[in-house]
């Protein structure tokens, strides 16, 4: 294994280890986020209204940002599989 490719590889799994790392606080923040928005469902009027269909505006953004990152990461983690099969190749 030539050097070169040994540090590209490290960064590769750091950058895949830091994504399961944000992906894992995004997930406790978001479950932290439901448990409070839970507590306004006796809240009553328009501005209740308004404040639900914000939040639920923001776990849905949340939810597709969620899912842009779990496909980088398995790109990410297609990419170390390759690099690894090069690396092994040569």
């Amino acid at each position: 294994m030539s050097r070169e490719i040994l540090l590209e590889l490290d960064d590769l799994l750091q950058a895949e280890r830091e994504l399961t790392g944000l992906l894992a606080a995004i997930r406790a923040d978001e479950q932290e986020a439901r448990v409070m928005y839970a507590r306004l469902q006796d809240w009553k009027g328009q501005s209740a209204n308004v404040l639900r269909d914000q939040i639920e505006t923001f776990f849905m953004e949340l939810t597709r940002r969620i899912r842009d990152i779990e496909e980088q990461k398995h790109a990410l983690i297609q990419y170390v599989q390759y690099m690894k099969q090069v690396d092994g190749a040569s």
